[in-house]
């Protein structure tokens, strides 16, 4: 069977299935060879306009000097990483490359996304549910068309992850109920340590909310994220993470985040902050947290989905289409993609492409009724 069409029609999802995260990322990377060599090749030329030199040139010693850090701190994702460049027959310094980039963007002032975690009295039968979108650059990452889903399977655990070819990971969910979302935040400071999207596939190797937090404050980072983690079980908790420090916020009921810093002594030198009139991360921060206070009681997987459709801040909008940017870091920018993670159903749902136009694809775990479109 082709990974990638599982079902009648196409579809966006790799099936990783073996014991070991080694024989996971081999199947990942010879399911999505193609697709990984064009990221590779947009990468590259993205960067030969932007710097005048290739991104192999410009980046790889910095790719290389994470490997000590990812081979100690996240050995099932460096494993993952080893197969996934036999799997796709390529050198595995483009997997260091591909696996820290945007460790290389976040200088440049990265894309936007808007996340949040819903549970208890906000949501309908007080089951979690968390959704973000992710929105990037189109021209940095094919506008989108190869993204895609790993289901992973194996060693007793899976997990539903969407990324780029050739990326560890953006956000994801395990079968322990552990989800993961991702915000980019900034404020120039700058260390050491595990890449961003291996740190997140790293964390879904944890089977607890307390495990994946302790496994972010103990392990050394390079720059500011933002990560939305949530548990089915044990309920949401915000981590604003730095180089130096980790930041953790629990919440009973409800946690939104977009993209500038909330922590109030970190955010002096907040990179939104600087161009607050021209950003849209607090505009999408209201827009989501009103959508979610106005549904308290009443959101579910078709209410999640509906909000990442809001229209309501114009070109601040949490669905975002393609437009240049009124101010001089001009940026094609669009929805590449809105999901949602629903825990208790073992349901990813995603539409690859703006929400209001595309519709969603529901993937789940195993045991779970087959993939459908909607």
């Amino acid at each position: 069977m082709d990974p990638l069409k599982d079902s009648p029609g196409m579809s966006r999802r790799i099936r990783a299935e073996a014991q070991s995260p080694f024989g996971r990322g081999e199947i990942i990377g010879r399911s999505a060879s193609m697709q990984i060599r064009t990221i590779l090749e947009y990468q590259e030329q993205h960067y030969l306009q932007k710097e005048g030199v290739s991104l192999r040139e410009s980046w790889l010693s910095v790719a290389q000097s994470f490997a000590p850090y990812m081979e100690k701190y996240t050995p099932n994702t460096w494993m993952e990483m080893q197969g996934l460049a036999k799997g796709a027959e390529i050198d595995f310094d483009d997997v260091l490359i591909l696996a820290s980039v945007y460790e290389k963007k976040v200088g440049y002032g990265a894309d936007h996304c808007s996340a949040f975690a819903a549970t208890a009295g906000m949501t309908v039968d007080g089951s979690l549910v968390c959704g973000q979108t992710n929105d990037e650059s189109l021209l940095e990452w094919a506008a989108g068309s190869l993204d895609h889903v790993v289901h992973h399977v194996g060693d007793g655990l899976e997990a539903l992850i969407y990324t780029h070819p050739g990326i560890p990971a953006y956000m994801g969910m395990n079968s322990e109920g552990l989800c993961i979302l991702w915000n980019y935040i900034d404020n120039g400071e700058r260390g050491i340590g595990v890449p961003t999207n291996v740190l997140i596939r790293e964390v879904l190797f944890k089977k607890t909310l307390s495990e994946a937090v302790a496994f972010l404050e103990e392990t050394p980072r390079s720059i500011p994220n933002n990560f939305l983690l949530a548990s089915s079980r044990e309920g949401i908790c915000n981590v604003e993470l730095f180089p130096d420090k980790v930041l953790k916020s629990r919440q009973p009921e409800l946690a939104v985040h977009a993209n500038h810093i909330l922590d109030r002594e970190k955010r002096i030198n907040d990179v939104k902050l600087l161009h607050q009139e021209i950003e849209t991360t607090f505009l999408r921060q209201e827009a989501l947290e009103e959508l979610c206070v106005q549904n308290r009681g009443r959101i579910d997987i078709s209410k999640a989905r509906s909000f990442f459709s809001d229209h309501s801040r114009g070109w601040g909008s949490l669905c975002v289409h393609p437009h240049v940017r009124p101010y001089t870091r001009a940026r094609i920018n669009k929805t590449l993609a809105a999901m949602v993670f629903h825990p208790d159903s073992g349901t990813l749902d995603i539409a690859f492409g703006n929400p209001c136009e595309i519709p969603y694809t529901s993937y789940r775990f195993d045991g779970f009724s087959a993939e459908r479109k909607s």
